[in-house]
Protein backbone atom coordinates (compact mmCIF):
# COMPACT_ATOMS: atom_id res chain seq x y z
CA UNK A 1 0.00 0.00 0.00
CA UNK A 2 3.00 2.50 0.33
CA UNK A 3 3.22 3.06 -3.35
CA UNK A 4 -0.56 4.36 -2.84
CA UNK A 5 0.64 7.13 -0.81
CA UNK A 6 2.29 10.30 -2.67
CA UNK A 7 4.52 12.24 -0.54
CA UNK A 8 4.08 16.03 -0.41
CA UNK A 9 6.73 18.06 -2.16
CA UNK A 10 8.66 20.21 -0.43
CA UNK A 11 7.97 23.46 -1.10
CA UNK A 12 4.00 22.43 -0.16
CA UNK A 13 5.60 20.88 3.71
CA UNK A 14 7.95 23.78 3.94
CA UNK A 15 4.85 26.92 3.17
CA UNK A 16 2.77 24.81 5.99
CA UNK A 17 5.86 24.78 8.43
CA UNK A 18 6.48 28.34 7.64
CA UNK A 19 2.58 29.30 8.67
CA UNK A 20 2.67 27.25 11.56
CA UNK A 21 6.03 28.64 12.94
CA UNK A 22 4.34 32.20 11.82
CA UNK A 23 1.13 31.40 13.88
CA UNK A 24 3.25 30.23 16.77
CA UNK A 25 5.54 33.23 17.28
CA UNK A 26 2.64 35.58 17.05
CA UNK A 27 2.24 38.22 19.73
CA UNK A 28 -1.06 36.82 20.23
CA UNK A 29 -0.71 33.57 20.45
CA UNK A 30 2.20 34.31 23.29
CA UNK A 31 -0.49 36.34 25.26
CA UNK A 32 -3.71 34.00 24.87
CA UNK A 33 -1.04 31.12 26.20
CA UNK A 34 0.31 33.38 28.69
CA UNK A 35 -3.19 33.88 30.22
CA UNK A 36 -4.21 30.30 30.13
CA UNK A 37 -0.59 29.57 31.51
CA UNK A 38 -1.35 31.71 34.67
CA UNK A 39 -4.79 30.98 34.74
CA UNK A 40 -3.56 27.09 35.17
CA UNK A 41 -0.94 28.18 37.68
CA UNK A 42 -3.17 29.88 40.06
CA UNK A 43 -5.78 26.75 39.95
CA UNK A 44 -2.96 24.49 40.97
CA UNK A 45 -1.99 27.14 43.59
CA UNK A 46 -5.75 27.72 45.16
CA UNK A 47 -5.52 25.37 48.00
CA UNK A 48 -2.46 27.56 49.34
CA UNK A 49 -4.54 30.75 48.52
CA UNK A 50 -6.72 31.59 51.51
CA UNK A 51 -9.66 33.65 49.52
CA UNK A 52 -11.02 34.18 45.84
CA UNK A 53 -9.93 37.80 46.01
CA UNK A 54 -5.92 37.06 46.52
CA UNK A 55 -6.81 34.15 43.92
CA UNK A 56 -7.90 37.13 41.79
CA UNK A 57 -4.54 38.98 42.34
CA UNK A 58 -2.68 36.34 42.33
CA UNK A 59 -3.54 35.76 38.79
CA UNK A 60 -3.43 39.79 37.89
CA UNK A 61 0.14 39.92 39.24
CA UNK A 62 1.00 36.59 37.91
CA UNK A 63 0.13 37.54 33.86
CA UNK A 64 0.84 40.99 34.66
CA UNK A 65 4.85 39.68 35.45
CA UNK A 66 5.34 36.90 32.46
CA UNK A 67 3.86 39.50 30.15
CA UNK A 68 6.36 42.09 31.05
CA UNK A 69 8.95 39.66 31.69
CA UNK A 70 8.16 38.59 27.85
CA UNK A 71 7.65 42.04 26.73
CA UNK A 72 10.93 42.70 27.82
CA UNK A 73 13.04 39.83 26.13
CA UNK A 74 11.23 39.55 23.16
CA UNK A 75 10.33 43.39 22.44
CA UNK A 76 13.31 45.36 23.54
CA UNK A 77 12.35 48.25 20.87
CA UNK A 78 9.35 49.21 23.67
CA UNK A 79 11.22 50.09 26.29
CA UNK A 80 12.26 53.89 25.00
Amino acid sequence: MRFLYKRPRMEDVSEELSIIMDLMVSKTFVIIDLFWLCLLFTLFLTPVLASVSMSVLFFCGSFAMFSSIYFYFFYPDIKN
